[in-house]
């Protein structure tokens, strides 16, 4: 992948999950707990933050910091911004681990509807700061 069009990408995968949860979002309001769908939605958005998870830790943080590094920039903020990334990573991480199932959706639907929105305004919060922050860098270096 060309280095510029790393970060329309990172952007266009933040999209496609913001998507993803506002769909299992939706199904949540309703009374007759699709928890079977709700499933699947969850299903797919692991998949498409798996691949967007990749590109940015494995290609696009490995790649900045080491332009950084190169310009004699000093990383120590940019990398500590990058481990508090990685606990919001963990964080939902761990929300979908405790919802892998259908059928775990559905015993714990009440604590799935109170769990949901905080995971939603975490992801948000760390998509705004990522698009403000560290990729807002990548043109710099």
């Amino acid at each position: 992948m060309e280095q510029t069009a790393i970060v329309q990408t990172l952007v266009g995968q933040h999209r496609q999950l913001q998507k993803d949860l506002k769909e299992v979002a939706s199904l949540t309001s309703q009374n007759d707990h699709e928890a079977e769908k709700i499933h699947l939605l969850l299903e797919k958005f692991t998949q498409d933050l798996t691949q967007h998870l990749h590109l940015e830790n494995d290609v696009f943080y490995v790649e900045l910091l080491k332009k950084m590094k190169e310009k004699g920039q000093n990383t120590e903020k940019t990398e500590l911004f990058i481990m508090s990334m990685k606990d919001i990573e963990k964080e939902v991480l761990t929300f979908l681990n405790t919802y892998n199932e259908g059928n775990k959706i559905a015993h714990s639907f009440d604590e799935f509807r109170h769990d949901l929105p905080i995971i939603i305004e975490t992801l948000i919060l760390r998509i705004e700061t990522e698009e403000a922050g560290v990729y807002s860098y990548w043109g710099l270096f």
